[in-house]
């Protein structure tokens, strides 16, 4: 598996956030790190994203869910249909990217470069739909880097991705961030990629094993049972990855 590029890592964290300000702001944000802006996409005030270039690739960055009733009704479906790579996923993920799908891919393509793509919360799911599109268009994705992910597929989808993306995509997790846990297991969702985790102390374990993280998560939630801190949803928010990625 090729290794986690921390600087790399760290910029489309960045881009993360910038995805999250209004168009000006993005850009001036993105430029102040010397990228070039290449266009900004919005529809409905729901899906926002933009697109810039080191020169090298194309980098995507998607926004995360903010206090919009839209935002927090598409995390709330949690119905599959067919989508991307032949496999089921989260319905409102997926109409979510949809929305902006046309004319970004048409940029995307038209720039002729591999691309990486990032997001966080919501943005991170759309980030994951749209790598796995781009490939489905034979477009070379580099990475996926995503932070505070939810579930977006099924067992199909979750095998279809890995087998074609799983290695280039790091996906990181805040110890027990709620988000990451939803859509539940039991509902036959999977998340996807190798997990980046943080764990209490805020110490970085890259492709942290599943049974080491739910041992984690056990004991943590029987230390907390019944205070809030066991819920995790602080976990989630954006001053929270800030301060684990700037650690690393």
């Amino acid at each position: 598996m090729p290794p986690l590029d921390i600087a790399d890592a760290k910029l489309h964290w960045d881009l993360s956030r910038y995805a999250y300000k209004e168009e000006a702001n993005a850009q001036q944000a993105v430029e102040t790190k010397g990228l070039t802006w290449s266009r900004f996409y919005t529809k409905q005030q729901s899906t926002q994203a933009f697109t810039c270039t080191d020169g090298t690739r194309t980098l995507v960055a998607f926004r995360g869910s903010e206090a919009q009733p839209i935002d927090w009704i598409r995390n709330a479906e949690f119905t599959a249909e067919p989508g991307e790579l032949g496999g089921s996923v989260h319905s409102g993920h997926h109409r979510a990217l949809t929305e902006v799908w046309d004319d970004m891919e048409l940029d995307i393509v038209g720039a002729g470069l591999p691309v990486v793509v990032t997001g966080h919360s919501l943005g991170a799911a759309l980030a994951t739909l749209a790598a796995a599109r781009l490939t489905e268009a034979n477009v070379t994705v580099n990475a996926v880097y995503t932070f505070g992910q939810p579930r977006i597929g099924k067992t199909d989808f979750q095998r279809a991705y890995d087998e074609r993306l799983g290695n280039a995509t790091f996906r990181f997790v805040n110890h027990i961030d709620l988000v990451t846990r939803v859509p539940f297991l039991t509902l036959g969702y999977r998340h996807i990629g190798r997990r980046m985790y943080f764990n209490e102390a805020g110490t970085f374990v890259p492709d942290a094993g599943r049974w080491a993280v739910a041992r984690d998560d056990v004991i943590y939630r029987l230390r907390h049972f019944g205070k809030i801190q066991a819920i995790g949803l602080d976990l989630h928010f954006i001053p929270a990855y800030t301060e684990r990625m700037g650690n690393l």
